[in-house]
């Protein structure tokens, strides 16, 4: 529906027989001057049914008996300055533009006798939708909004389903963390919080029947919890929070998020089946279940934050340093081609970026390639990927970004791994932004066949990595693959992190990269080594 002749308090005041009340709000607010102005206004309006109803529930019989502030707050609360958002725009979560009342409202569908409607803030549906006027959009509801009015800490004390969680926040002081008055609505100043709450049922399924049992399961005898850093018990609960307004939109817009703890441990999150999945982790080869989050009862907002339930147990997962080693060629766009991933000869249409996991300077491509079975060079897995080109200028890959696999936090000496080229080109590469100490010099970077001290070559910052199968005789098997010493990265969080190159010099070949390998500082660096074909290892 559009009414461009008229903006947005115009239409309003142009049918009484609907928006009379709500119209009457504005006017004593003030909102309808600026409604009437140029500008792009979203409005969530509520008809008079909507408005008698709520006036009915505060014991109000007339606009004029609510005070004027609380009036105001309310209007703002219907309104999103700068900004126009169609239904398309709707999303299970919160809209992108936060209220002139200083919250964000949240939208979803439900389905109502057959029929889907969209309701905001779990309180109102929408009866008219994307009404165009001369300066936004307007849409019709059939309750007036309520902003939040307690914080988080008092959304989980009042409701007894969060009655163990609600005492263990009280135990370690978190409690007082979340139990802050909200400033200034005017834009929300002050800290916000996202916290992942646990109920009594989650609990006792886990065997968990008091506060007590759960602060035995990972308090140290005689310790206290209160604000203790070296506590378990304190570090359980605060693993729960996040220093950040997140609604399940924003979880799932990256993928890990930073707790409170003293640690600063992390949270990854992944989309299952459309469930969220919580610490649902691959690390080295073990798949370790997640906990889901219970939608229906997420999305909570609070005066300071917001407030989702879990259905599962989430704690903090200690892991030593592990070893990654990295198949570069093994991204989720190749593997989706079934009919070339790790089959011998084929090779992969080059994609441009952006890709999953992997982010380059336009105008260049990256490709797959699996060996043919009587290749003479010896890959992991058998295939690469390619980057046509890695080096300086223009058209080429002169930068390049991937997501690492989950790394345990810990010291490690990083290697690329890679097939000896023609490139002139090298690099310097970054781990989450901090530069590796060596930098390669180019990727034409040989040994001499028949070499295989490894002590000696590691010395000089070179390995070899691939070993040939037992029946292959003679060294020139693996002649070609090296590992380079890129230097030491200290990975303060286990999650995923982001290793860039960034190409120096010129030079158009194609360089071909097979692993990158993150092994701990005081682990052996030269075994295993691997075969191609199928993934295995030798010592």
């Amino acid at each position: 529906m559009v009414n461009n002749q008229l903006n947005i308090s115009g239409y309003l005041e142009s049918d009484p027989s609907q928006y009379s009340l709500f119209y009457q709000m504005m006017v004593r607010t003030k909102a309808e001057g600026f409604l009437q102005a140029y500008g792009a206004y979203t409005v969530f309006a509520p008809n008079d049914d909507a408005v008698k109803l709520y006036m009915k529930s505060k014991g109000k019989t007339s606009v004029n008996d609510f005070p004027i502030d609380s009036l105001t707050q309310l209007v703002n609360y219907h309104i999103i300055q700068n900004d126009t958002i169609s239904t398309n725009f709707f999303i299970d979560g919160k809209l992108r533009t936060q209220t002139m009342f200083g919250q964000y409202l949240t939208s979803g569908v439900i389905n109502l006798n057959g029929t889907s409607s969209y309701v905001i803030n779990g309180q109102a549906l929408i009866l008219k939708s994307n009404i165009g006027c001369g300066n936004g959009i307007l849409h019709v509801i059939d309750h007036v909004l309520q902003p939040a009015t307690q914080n988080i800490a008092q959304l989980i004390k009042n409701n007894p389903k969060y009655s163990i969680f609600y005492q263990a926040l009280v135990r370690t002081g978190y409690y007082d963390t979340l139990n802050v008055a909200p400033k200034d609505n005017q834009n929300r100043p002050g800290q916000l919080f996202t916290v992942f709450a646990q109920t009594d049922s989650v609990y006792l399924s886990i065997g968990i029947p008091t506060v007590d049992a759960l602060q035995a399961k990972y308090s140290a005898v005689g310790s206290s919890p209160l604000r203790n850093p070296n506590d378990g018990f304190y570090n359980y609960v605060g693993y729960h929070i996040l220093p950040e307004n997140s609604y399940l939109t924003d979880i799932l817009s990256k993928s890990s998020h930073l707790s409170i703890t003293p640690g600063k441990d992390v949270i990854s999150d992944v989309l299952q089946n459309q469930t969220i999945q919580l610490n649902y982790d691959l690390i080295n080869g073990v798949q370790y279940p997640g906990a889901s989050v219970d939608r229906a009862h997420s999305n909570i907002p609070a005066t300071n934050g917001v407030l989702h339930s879990v259905a599962g147990d989430i704690f903090i997962k200690i892991f030593p340093p592990t070893r990654v080693d990295w198949d570069l060629a093994d991204q989720p766009e190749f593997r989706k081609q079934s009919s070339i991933f790790r089959i011998a000869g084929k090779t992969a249409v080059s994609l441009p970026s952006p890709m999953t996991n992997i982010t380059f300077t336009a105008g260049g491509t990256i490709g797959y390639v699996c060996q043919a079975a009587n290749n003479g060079t010896y890959f992991w897995w058998n295939d690469v990927l390619t980057l046509s080109f890695f080096r300086t200028g223009s058209g080429r890959i002169n930068d390049i970004s991937f997501t690492t696999p989950v790394i345990v936090k810990g010291k490690y000496k990083v290697w690329i791994c890679y097939q000896r080229s023609s490139a002139t080109a090298g690099g310097q590469f970054y781990f989450d932004n901090q530069p590796l100490q060596n930098i390669v010099p180019n990727f034409q970077t040989i040994f001499s066949n028949g070499t295989d001290s490894g002590p000696v070559l590691e010395s000089k910052g070179i390995k070899r990595y691939t070993e040939a199968p037992p029946s292959t005789t003679g060294n020139n098997v693996y002649s070609n693959t090296f590992g380079f010493y890129l230097g030491v990265a200290n990975v303060t969080t286990t999650d995923r992190h982001i290793l860039r190159a960034v190409a120096i010099g010129g030079g158009d070949a194609a360089a071909t990269w097979d692993l990158i390998q993150f092994i701990p500082f005081d682990q052996d660096q030269e075994s295993p080594r691997y075969y191609r074909r199928d993934g295995s290892v030798t010592n």
